[in-house]
């Protein structure tokens, strides 16, 4: 037997591309984007509407989740549960949704079956049931997810951030709706939003997999090819305007054991050129495990299980925000603790907290975008948010040229630790009382309906 006394060497990694895209267009004007990912016989797909949240009347918010999810509750004639029979005999997986950005009929099916689930995803949309009884249970069923996500803190911070944050813009309200507004939908109101707003003119069809010897651009044609409908203009999504004043709200919870922290400011979108610079130098303040933020909350002081923040974007709009949840005698102390970090960073980047940075966003990207679903989802939010199709090979390229001065700078200009919004969930006076004497604004109370 041999012994190796020395270990191989390393060999520098390559520099990973995105899959290559086909590009065509059917006749009635529908855009089908293709993507070939080896090994993946799992095709993934997303039948995308230009379709923002900015179409919905305000008077009926809620309109166009309660559509998503009415077109998979049968269709060409089939009750529900004969669609769901049909799918299933696919072996695939069918949902629809609103999102900021769009709406999206949602697709996973074997490859080997793939023909006859695009079909399926072609009788919703073109030829939906829309069933009087169906849409009473799915508005009855969105009424009680309201009415109980009102019992989790962390869902109650984040709505009320967006509605500080953003006024009211479409995006300061729940996405689903709320209940004042989904009371209103009536199923005449879902079949006219699906006939005015779902069109081939106003649709991509995103696809990634393995194909073998599949077609996917002629089992896309067969299905959709004669889809001719004509609906409404489509809408242009308003850019909201974040609050640039410093605020801090207050929701009393009582006897909570933890204060939940949401705080959110101004950031910047994916097409802004410090993107790159920016998102390393969030990595470092905030954006992982061993970032500033989780260091001193959770491994100095132990007030927390873990803290973050992120960079989150829709089309032309971007946020910076901070998650975490806190005991609740130390909140006063932990929210004053983030924003002085926030502060604190500024300028004070290394070159340790970069290198990690890049490298953690770039040598991860080739098992980030593994699977043909996350190819799907990152085309959807490319194409939503306005980005060309070469945006992931481009971004990645600027992560890997960010220089310790350049994510300092993109930090400087981006984050304003004077100029944030706060909102913290927990008990009553214990809470509230150091929170006012912090100083950083008037703390404002906040009561939730009902």
């Amino acid at each position: 037997m041999s012994v190796r006394e020395t270990p191989p060497p390393v060999v520098a990694t390559a520099d990973w591309r995105f899959p290559a895209v086909t590009d065509s267009r059917l006749d009635n004007g529908m855009r089908v984007l293709i993507y070939h990912c080896p090994g993946q016989y799992v095709v993934s797909a997303s039948l995308l509407f230009d379709v923002p949240l900015d179409t919905e009347p305000r008077s009926l918010e809620g309109v166009a989740g309660l559509t998503g999810r009415c077109l998979v509750r049968g269709s060409a004639g089939r009750s529900a549960d004969e669609f769901a029979d049909a799918v299933a005999l696919c072996g695939a997986d069918i949902d629809a949704s609103a999102f900021a950005d769009g709406f999206a009929v949602r697709l996973t099916a074997p490859v080997s079956t793939l023909s006859r689930a695009l079909g399926l995803v072609a009788d919703a949309v073109i030829d939906p049931t829309l069933d009087a009884d169906e849409f009473a249970h799915e508005k009855r069923l969105r009424l009680q997810e309201i009415e109980q996500s009102q019992a989790y803190p962390q869902h109650v911070a984040g709505e009320q951030l967006n509605a500080a944050l953003f006024g009211t813009a479409r995006a300061g309200r729940p996405v689903g709706g709320a209940a004042d507004t989904v009371e209103q939908v009536q199923r005449d109101d879902v079949v006219a939003f699906a006939a005015d707003h779902l069109q081939p003119s106003a649709a991509t069809m995103i696809l990634a997999g393995d194909f073998g010897t599949t077609d996917p651009l002629a089992s896309t044609s067969d299905s959709f090819g004669k889809w001719d409908h004509v609906g409404a203009d489509v809408v242009d999504a308003t850019r909201p305007i974040i609050s640039d004043l410093p605020q801090v709200g207050f929701v009393d919870w009582p006897e909570a054991p933890q204060s939940t922290i949401r705080v959110g400011g101004q950031g910047i979108d994916r097409a802004d050129p410090r993107w790159p610079a920016l998102f390393v130098a969030n990595f470092a303040v905030g954006g992982n495990f061993s970032s500033r933020i989780n260091t001193v909350l959770r491994e100095e002081k132990g007030v927390t299980y873990g803290a973050n923040s992120s960079l989150d974007t829709s089309r032309g709009t971007g946020l910076l925000t901070v998650s975490t949840a806190v005991r609740a005698n130390a909140t006063a102390e932990s929210v004053a603790d983030i924003v002085s970090i926030l502060s604190g960073g500024a300028g004070t980047l290394t070159d340790d907290e970069v290198q990690m940075g890049v490298r953690a966003a770039t040598d991860s990207a080739a098992v980030g975008f593994e699977r043909a679903e996350a190819v799907v989802n990152r085309v959807e939010m490319m194409v939503s948010q306005g980005l060309p199709l070469n945006y992931v090979d481009t971004n990645l390229a600027g992560l890997r040229a960010v220089t310790t001065a350049a994510a300092n700078e993109a930090y400087i200009d981006v984050v304003d630790p004077d100029r944030l919004t706060i909102v913290v969930v927990g008990s009553g006076p214990e809470v509230r009382g150091p929170l006012a004497a912090w100083g950083y604004a008037e703390v404002r109370d906040i009561s939730l309906p009902g």
